[in-house]
């Protein structure tokens, strides 16, 4: 089998900016049937439990265990340098996918409160640290991200413009846009809505990780020859 990449990337993309527009078309009606809201809730980019969510979660998991691993390992057997950095990579996206699941990030928001940080933070500003998971989050993820950055650095710079990419849009929608949504509810005391929380899951999770998986496909097509096992599935 071949993978296409630029049919890929087309086809990534279209379905992120499908789920985005069926999530402001239904969010955004004005009813208060609840079999409809009950309807469009499984179309929610905000919704814990959706259509968009078991996506992201896929890529999530298609990510570390048919790329990632696959680079890890395949580098590992031939002898290539930073095999275990992809191998750590990819155990990486398989706890953010665990998370994406198991609500995880939530629970960090439960010890803030419970440990008092989450009242500290108030004090601070109660709507930018509203979601206080993220302040936990991200130091941990920054510890981890020293890890690699040399194998970061021996990347093509193809691939290391691509990445970098992937990551920012993904932090500004995953935790920009908590930081945002949760300024706008505090600030004007509405629900900051369906098209800020729309957008933001639009960000991080429809284009960041979609373009992490394609870019991941792309490294693959790149990747020299002696560091590569045989692979019934092959990038074009």
């Amino acid at each position: 089998m071949k993978i296409n990449r630029k049919k890929l990337f087309i086809t990534l993309l279209i379905i992120a900016v499908v789920l985005f527009v069926l999530h402001l078309i239904l969010m955004t009606r004005t009813t208060n049937s609840s079999d409809y809201w009950e309807f469009a809730k499984f179309f929610s980019l905000d919704e814990e439990v959706s259509m968009p969510t078991w996506y992201s979660q896929t890529i999530l998991l298609f990510v570390p265990a048919l790329l990632l691993f696959y680079i890890g390992w395949t580098k590992k057997k031939t002898g290539a340098k930073f095999a275990n950095h992809w191998l750590a990579l990819g155990g990486v996206f398989t706890f953010l996918s665990l998370d994406d699941g198991a609500m995880i990030h939530e629970k960090f928001s439960t010890i803030s409160r419970l440990i008092g940080l989450q009242s500290d933070l108030n004090h601070v500003n109660a709507g930018v640290f509203a979601w206080s998971w993220w302040v936990l989050y991200v130091p941990i993820f920054i510890i981890i991200g020293l890890f690699f950055i040399k194998w970061f650095l021996s990347l093509p710079t193809r691939t290391k413009i691509l990445f970098a990419v992937a990551l920012v849009l993904f932090m500004v929608g995953q935790v920009g846009g908590e930081v945002i949504t949760g300024a706008i509810t505090h600030n004007t005391g509405v629900y900051a809505g369906p098209v800020w929380r729309g957008l933001d899951k639009f960000v991080g999770k429809g284009l960041g990780l979609s373009l992490f998986l394609w870019s991941v496909v792309d490294y693959i097509h790149f990747m020299p020859a002696k560091e590569k096992l045989p692979l019934k599935i092959e990038v074009e």
